[in-house]
């Protein structure tokens, strides 16, 4: 058996090739991330592989730079492993030197798949899932990037029309946004009236807000304190045709996920607390379940495991590892927020958590760790979520 260990660039790659017993037999300081980059590659292979040798080759997950080689090697019946670079680095400090080149690194990704064995083979993500994982990532930085403007909109409202804070704490409600879209400052807003200005609460806020909420307003803009500032009001124009815009991009992106999700097949958002985007980002993030065979390895794989440091007599507090994917972590956590209060299981998981005096945040560890565990059933059994009885 011979290891092909790739360092992966963001314009160039390395390559090293060692043999069954460790040795280095031949290394490909540096090849282009291009079609004959990887053509230089597989010519590199077949020059120093013997003719009946077994290949098993192996790249470090760094950013998305491995993707298409990846892709690529796969199309050419290879079948390579993408490690985890956490895996690699730790490799790197078992040396006493701390040296990091390329070519370093690509016999220590050829050692680390050497070291493992056959545990480093995983199967592959699902077509779907890997499409799915990459709008459902991407919705999560659009949401981030609204946020971002949303905070700085109340930035720089603070200084523009503090008083409209108090009357509306939550900017990015319809009915705070589609005011701040008629008018954003204290004179816009007495040049559109209270008329106008009930027509677009009532509107944006179904009928919940109208004349009272307008009159409010109209009373803090002619007694505001704000700042005149053409350049602010024009900064809180351009924020807000971004939030805008922002807003557009999540809803077509929401759109794009739920029907790729129901195309799968796959009734996790059966589960409490979850809904066809949450269930979406469990599934495109676990990407096949093939890849565990038994839920506690998904528990690992989203970070929620404990982590517990203890040298001597020293005991350190057990904290959530947090090694794994973040994006299912949090799809998690907040499916779990809803299921405390709506499932009687997880509700009786998470008071018995608190009564046996574990803070809240503990408490609702455990209670996520067993709807992973329930999240793997649902799948495994490809069975609707029905109620559980609780313990």
């Amino acid at each position: 058996m011979f290891y092909l260990g790739i360092d992966i660039g963001k314009l160039h790659h390395a390559a090293a090739l060692i043999d069954s017993p460790g040795n280095t037999v031949a290394v490909l300081s540096r090849f282009p991330a291009t079609a004959q980059g990887f053509d230089k590659l597989l010519a590199f292979v077949n020059q120093h592989l013997p003719d009946t040798a077994k290949l098993r080759i192996g790249m470090e997950a760094s950013g998305p730079y491995w993707v298409s080689l990846e892709q690529w090697l796969t199309t050419r019946g290879f079948q390579p492993v993408v490690l985890n670079p956490l895996k690699v680095a730790s490799l790197r400090d078992y040396g006493v030197r701390g040296s990091k080149t390329d070519r370093i690194d690509a016999v220590l990704i050829a050692q680390a798949m050497r070291w493992e064995g056959s545990q480093t083979v995983r199967p592959a993500v699902s077509t779907v899932a890997a499409e799915l994982r990459c709008l459902t990532r991407l919705r999560v930085q659009v949401v981030k990037e609204r946020t971002r403007a949303t905070l700085r909109v109340g930035s720089l409202l603070t200084m523009v029309f503090p008083e409209f804070v108090s009357l509306f704490p939550k900017l990015a409600s319809p009915s705070a946004l589609a005011v701040l879209n008629a008018a954003c400052s204290p004179g816009e807003i007495l040049g559109l009236g209270e008329e106008r200005l009930t027509h677009i609460l009532r509107a944006a806020s179904r009928g919940k807000l109208a004349k009272d909420r307008a009159r409010q307003l109209v009373t803090l803009a002619k007694s505001s304190v704000g700042t005149v500032s053409a350049a602010l009001t024009q900064a809180l124009r351009l924020l807000l045709a971004q939030i805008h815009l922002l807003r557009e991009q999540i809803t077509t992106l929401e759109a794009q996920i739920a029907r790729m999700y129901k195309a799968a097949s796959v009734p996790l958002e059966s589960l409490p607390g979850t809904g066809p985007i949450l269930a979406a980002i469990c599934f495109s993030e676990i990407g096949s379940l093939h890849r565990f065979s038994r839920a506690s390895q998904i528990v690992a794989f989203s970070g929620i495991d404990p982590k517990l440091r203890q040298s001597g007599t020293f005991v350190g507090q057990v904290r959530m590892s947090k090694r794994g994917s973040p994006y299912l972590r949090r799809a998690v956590y907040l499916a779990c927020q809803s299921a405390v209060r709506t499932d009687p299981y997880f509700k009786a998981i998470y008071e018995r958590q608190r009564q046996r005096g574990k803070p809240k945040r503990k408490a609702l560890g455990a209670v996520m760790n067993r709807f992973i565990h329930v999240l793997y059933a649902v799948w495994r059994d490809n069975r609707a979520y029905s109620p559980l009885t609780p313990a």
